[in-house]
């Protein structure tokens, strides 16, 4: 507990301090490291935030929330509460945290602590530019490893798993079936306030009722009802609902045992016990952390919400529908999070002002060969002015309008590269090949649309400004990114040619059409463009 494994970030720049201080001094800190996005997620949902749930509570209502924003730092029972669960965090411990103690194969066979890691080479999760082999595993400090073992508790793949002894499911040796980590099915979204205290309050859901047996994963014990064979101390697991907050958010979902060794003085960990852990039975809507999306025709037993899981190489921004649907209307396809739905109430109440600086971090992985391998990282950081969590403000209204220009523009940009294509004689790119014209400069509008929504940010009242200066630089922006594939294009094609299907066609139409229709989409003028480009 008071050794230094979580990752923050202060006025000295980044570093890391003590389970204690994180929580104590949460007020002080500017908030989370995130180096490393999955451990970030996992350190904010499997310790800090559960622990201050577990110690203070949840809050009933959005008064008794109110209070302890205003407060301004955690409740000083964090720290008595610290202590007597202090037997809890102990990592190499009786009860070794997040752990199961003893746990071992029929062979005791151990692995590669790699296996913990989501982007290092293990088994078949090789990644192209990995620098180590399975042969040649890092050896984790334990800071390293308990933030190792929490991000694979929320993330790890669908591979076959080692069949622990005293687990009557294994069979062969191994246990198959094992569903991805519970975030690994979700668009993890994460709001951000500006030092650790706000983070933790802004991710603290209202819960009008607790809820009975509900006991983050190191207090299981401590419910009588549960099965001893069952709980996270043992190798067994079994498929079964969530009982509560505290209970998703420390959710097991793998048996992991770390095993130490002595190098120079130090303890570090080489090897690593993995076995299969709990299954959810069916996912909450009270998961705080995802967008959902609802399902038209679902099937009998599903649920009617899915989680809106993030698209691979799209940035954040692009995904703001979903972010901002905070009105819960029986006709809307997307519904926001659960928190941002909430801080919209608050926002409301005027418990949290409109001007609030919070950002929003978004995490997600994409799987690959049947879940069992990491393919990619997704993480972005976006400010999200709280107004916009308005369904009626104007604010909004235009960040929707601009991702849905960028969006048009990307397509104008993309007909553009296929057009001058068919000028030369070429063929339209297909859509999954090469590098598409529109798809490449949609990137550089990402530091545009962060610009308006700090702006917004800071003067939610300056719509009609913020957009004229979108627009104006969106234009820019496309038209340069453009200049250099029409210079690229051979004097011929400006000559134009006959389509296959008789339909004749020219770089310099190309050209035209691409103009005109980017002024179209920015809603500009020809003559206010007068000098501007």
């Amino acid at each position: 507990m008071d050794g230094e494994w979580i990752p923050v970030v202060d006025e000295g720049g980044a570093r890391e301090v003590s389970l204690r201080c994180a929580l104590t001094r949460a007020h002080e800190l500017n908030g989370l490291a995130v180096d490393n996005p999955l451990e970030m997620a996992a350190v904010l949902r499997q310790v800090l935030l559960p622990v201050y749930l577990h110690a203070c509570g949840s809050p009933t209502d959005d008064r008794e929330w109110g209070r302890r924003w205003t407060a301004g730092r955690l409740d000083e029972a964090m720290d008595d509460y610290l202590s007597d669960h202090r037997d809890r965090f102990d990592l190499f411990g009786l009860r070794p945290f997040a752990q199961v103690a003893g746990l071992r194969t029929a062979k005791d066979e151990t692995k590669p602590v790699s296996l913990l890691i989501a982007a290092a080479a293990t088994g078949n999760n090789v990644p192209l530019f990995a620098s180590r082999t399975e042969a040649d595993p890092p050896a984790l400090t334990c800071a390293q490893a308990a933030r190792a073992v929490l991000a694979t508790q929320c993330w790890d793949t669908a591979a076959i798993k080692s069949g622990a002894v005293g687990d009557p499911k294994v069979k062969g040796g191994k246990t198959t079936g094992n569903p991805t980590g519970p975030l690994g099915g979700l668009g993890v979204v994460i709001p951000v306030g500006r030092n650790l205290f706000e983070t933790i309050l802004l991710n603290t859901s209202i819960q009008p009722q607790p809820r009975e047996h509900d006991r983050p994963q190191w207090a299981a014990d401590e419910d009588d009802d549960r099965p001893t064979d069952r709980w996270p101390g043992a190798a067994a697991w079994s498929r079964r609902p969530v009982r509560g907050i505290l209970d998703l958010l420390t959710w097991q979902a793998r048996r992991i045992r770390l095993v130490p060794e002595t190098v120079g003085g130090a303890t570090v960990v080489r090897r690593v016990v993995v076995a299969a852990g709990d299954r959810v039975d069916q996912l909450p809507e009270y998961e705080p952390h995802t967008a959902w999306r609802r399902v038209d025709k679902p099937k009998a037993g599903d649920p009617p919400n899915r989680p809106v899981r993030h698209v691979p190489g799209r940035a954040a921004w692009r995904g703001l529908e979903p972010l901002l649907a905070t009105r819960m209307d029986a006709g809307e396809s997307v519904t926001s999070s659960q928190l941002l739905r909430q801080l919209n109430i608050l926002r409301a109440r005027r418990i949290v002002a409109r001007d609030l600086p919070v950002q929003v971090v978004t995490v997600g992985v994409e799987y690959g060969n049947q879940s069992a391998i990491v393919e990619d990282v997704m993480a972005d950081r976006i400010p999200l002015p709280v107004a916009a969590l308005n369904p009626e403000s104007p604010v909004r209204k235009l960040l929707l309008d601009v991702v849905a220009e960028a969006e048009a523009l990307r397509n104008a940009g993309n007909r553009l590269g296929d057009d001058l294509r068919q000028a030369v004689g070429g063929d339209k790119l297909p859509w999954d090949k090469g590098q598409r014209v529109g798809d490449s400069f949609i990137l550089e509008f990402t530091p545009l649309v962060a610009r308006t929504l700090r702006e917004l940010q800071r003067d939610s009242q300056d719509v009609e400004g913020a957009q004229q200066r979108w627009r104006r630089e969106a234009l820019r922006v496309a038209f340069e990114a453009a200049e250099p594939v029409l210079s690229s294009v051979p004097a011929g094609a400006f000559l134009g040619r006959i389509r296959h299907d008789g339909v004749s066609t020219s770089a310099s139409v190309a050209e035209a059409w691409f103009r005109g229709s980017v002024r179209k989409i920015l809603n500009l003028q020809r003559e206010a463009m007068t000098g501007a480009i």
